[in-house]
């Protein structure tokens, strides 16, 4: 009896002992990349920073306590021929192990797209299971792009938390690297990439400081290297013709020259159409939305019904133009950043296998109309304006 005992217990702290994880890490033992830069260096090679968050400090962002403080997070630098020998130079510098799983976005400085090959950066990003490709990739523009790191925005503890969400409630939630890297392998469409902007900006008593301004789109080309800039409003709209909008504001001026209208434009979609005929390079890409007005300073009484048909047919007319103007601008740089090429490639495969590898340059020859369809949902709580 005895001896059956202990040959129980022996196999059980065998058992026991033979089941636990030997190789788990600790939350207390992982530095945790909320953001990562991407920079050039004078000697042609590639610096890598990553903001890592301090949750052990009680005034960081997980413990609560005021925003804006160096003690929430550091940054730490390094250069290499690749991301991964930077990374591992960076790694050597912590005590800690990288994670970047929780990382919110990516920030790449215009001197980089303009001077290196962007594909190979993303091929750490692609080929190891550690990224989980939801982080954003964003273009810096006219800066480097560890300062963005660096920055301690007025509302949020860490600068690329503010960029996401900035990002996300201006209705950007398409631009993670997974889609860059789809769009990028993609023969029919070009990336189109998010700029933020670092400017000197008075907010309060203080003097003014730097913070990160969504400033426009950047237009790829298919070696990944920047063709154009776009405004802000041009930008909207180039993302609304790629279907990877979904709302965003609009303010119309009126007929008299001197008042405008004011709309909320939500459920944002967009329709591309072969025109019927032999020449498949004959694209409609129509635009669909609706419309909210929020703000109305023309004489105009809403709540009559021919007021808001009038007021339908000149927005849609108005946001038409507008939005050719943008089109025929990204064709001159030859960049198809709106799937044209891919909806080819589904209509007319013959034809476009023998279009897709010049396809920077045909585009430019693809006649696109944009049309516009927008229904006005609501004029609001008043008719006529408060002033008459």
């Amino acid at each position: 009896m005895n001896r059956f005992v202990f040959l129980l217990c022996v196999s059980l702290i065998f058992l026991l002992s033979s089941s636990g994880c030997t190789d788990i890490i600790e939350p207390n033992q992982l530095a945790f990349v909320m953001g990562t830069a991407i920079d050039h260096t004078d000697d042609g090679g590639i610096e890598v920073s990553h903001q890592i968050v301090i949750p052990s400090q009680k005034s960081g962002p997980f413990q609560g306590g005021s925003s804006g403080s160096s003690d929430n997070f550091i940054v730490v630098s390094a250069t290499g021929r690749d991301v991964f020998e930077a990374f591992q130079k960076i790694q050597r510098k912590l005590s800690r192990r990288l994670m970047t799983t929780h990382r919110i976005l990516i920030a790449i400085s215009e001197e980089y797209f303009n001077k290196h090959d962007v594909s190979k950066l993303f091929d750490k990003l692609n080929r190891d299971p550690a990224n989980n490709l939801r982080d954003i990739t964003i273009l810096i523009k006219g800066g480097r792009a560890r300062d963005f790191l660096m920055l301690q925005p007025p509302m949020e503890h860490l600068s690329s938390i503010a960029a996401g969400k900035e990002l996300q409630i201006n209705g950007m939630n398409s631009y993670s690297s997974r889609q860059f890297i789809i769009d990028s392998l993609s023969e029919g469409i070009r990336p189109l990439v998010p700029i933020l902007q670092i400017k000197n900006i008075k907010m309060g008593s203080k003097e003014p400081g730097p913070i990160a301004v969504l400033s426009g789109f950047a237009v790829l080309n298919k070696k990944l290297k920047v063709t154009g800039l776009l405004d802000d409003a041009e930008g909207s709209g180039a993302a609304w013709m790629t279907g990877k909008g979904t709302s965003q504001g609009a303010t119309i001026p009126w007929k008299d020259g001197s008042s405008v209208l004011s709309f909320r434009l939500t459920h944002l979609k967009r329709r591309i159409q072969s025109v019927r005929g032999n020449d498949p390079t004959r694209i409609v890409l129509t635009v669909k939305a609706e419309a909210y007005l929020l703000e109305n300073t023309t004489s105009l009484d809403m709540s009559e019904a021919d007021n808001m048909i009038a007021v339908q047919t000149y927005v849609n007319k108005q946001l038409q133009k507008e939005l050719q103007l943008t089109m025929d601008k990204v064709k001159q740089w030859g960049s198809d950043v709106f799937g044209i090429g891919e909806h080819l490639h589904r209509k007319s495969p013959y034809w476009w296998n023998l279009q897709k590898d010049d396809w920077d340059e045909n585009f430019k020859k693809t006649d696109v109309t944009v049309k516009a369809d927008i229904q006005l949902r609501s004029f609001g709580l008043s008719g006529a304006p408060l002033n008459d």
